[in-house]
C-alpha cells in the first residue's frame, strides 16, 4: 500500500505502473507536476463502477488551446477481461478495452461548457468519502497553466446534475457500456461471504477521502 500511495503513473498503459500509483493516478499528481511547465492541457476523468467491477478512464491531451486538436484516450478496466489474454501479452486482462478519438475546438468547447455546468470549476468538496464500492468521479486538469480537482459521488444531487459524462461517452469508442449506479453487495462482499471482517479491511484500504484540490494526504504526504 506504500507503493500504491508513493508511485506516480501518468500513462493507463502500462498495467503495472498504474495499479502501483494508483491514488497518485486518481489524484492527478502528474498533471499536478507538468502544470505549467510545458504548456500542454491535460484532462483526466476517472469513473469508479465500483472497483473490481467496472473502472472507466479517460485522458485527454492538448497542444495549445486555440485551434489545436485534442487527443482523447478512453480505456475501460473490469473483470471479465481474460477472453483478451494472448501468449504474447500475458498483461493484456489488465490493460482494458481502449479506444482512441480525435477531438476538435468545437469538441473542446462542449466539454468545458460541460465541465463548467457540472460545477467542476468550484472548489472540491473538503471531507467527501468516495467508497471503493461505491460509485463516483472524480476529475484533474490542467489547463492553461493552473491544476483543478474536483469529485462527485452517487447518490447526491452533485452527481446528478453532472453533464460532462453524456459528453464523455458520446465519444467513447470501446463499445462497452457504462455501469449504472445501483446499490446491492459488490463481487467483492459476495466473493468473501461470511467473511465480512476481511471485507470490511480491503473496503476501508481502498476507500479514498477529498482534501484540499485533491485527495487527502496524497500530494502532502507524498
Amino acid at each position: 500500500m506504500t507503493l500504491a500511495a508513493c508511485t506516480g503513473s501518468g500513462n493507463s498503459d502500462d498495467p503495472v505502473g498504474r495499479s502501483l500509483g494508483w491514488f497518485n493516478f486518481l489524484n492527478g499528481t502528474d498533471l499536478r507536476q507538468k502544470c505549467g511547465v510545458d504548456g500542454v492541457d491535460r484532462y483526466r476523468f476517472v469513473y469508479n463502477g465500483r472497483w473490481g467491477e467496472q473502472v472507466r478512464i479517460y485522458e485527454i491531451l492538448r497542444l495549445g488551446r486555440e485551434r489545436a486538436p485534442a487527443e482523447l484516450t478512453v480505456r475501460v478496466l473490469g473483470p471479465d477481461y481474460v477472453s483478451f489474454m494472448r501468449s504474447d501479452d500475458l498483461l493484456q486482462p489488465w490493460r482494458g478495452a481502449k479506444s482512441v478519438e480525435a477531438l476538435g475546438p468545437a469538441d473542446m468547447a462542449q466539454l468545458e461548457a460541460a465541465l463548467a455546468a457540472s460545477g467542476f470549476d468550484a472548489p472540491a468538496p473538503r471531507g467527501l468519502n468516495l467508497p471503493s464500492d461505491g460509485f463516483y468521479w472524480v476529475a484533474a486538469t490542467c489547463r492553461n497553466g493552473q491544476f483543478h480537482f474536483n469529485a462527485w459521488n452517487w447518490p447526491s444531487d452533485r452527481f446528478e446534475r453532472l453533464t460532462f459524462p453524456d459528453l464523455l461517452e458520446r465519444y467513447d469508442g470501446t463499445g462497452i457500456k457504462v455501469a449504472d449506479p445501483s446499490p446491492g453487495p459488490t463481487r467483492i462482499q459476495q466473493s468473501m461471504g461470511s467473511r465480512g471482517d476481511r471485507a470490511a479491511l480491503y473496503k476501508s484500504i481502498l476507500d479514498l477521502e477529498v482534501g484540499d484540490n485533491g485527495l487527502k494526504l496524497i500530494g502532502s504526504l507524498f
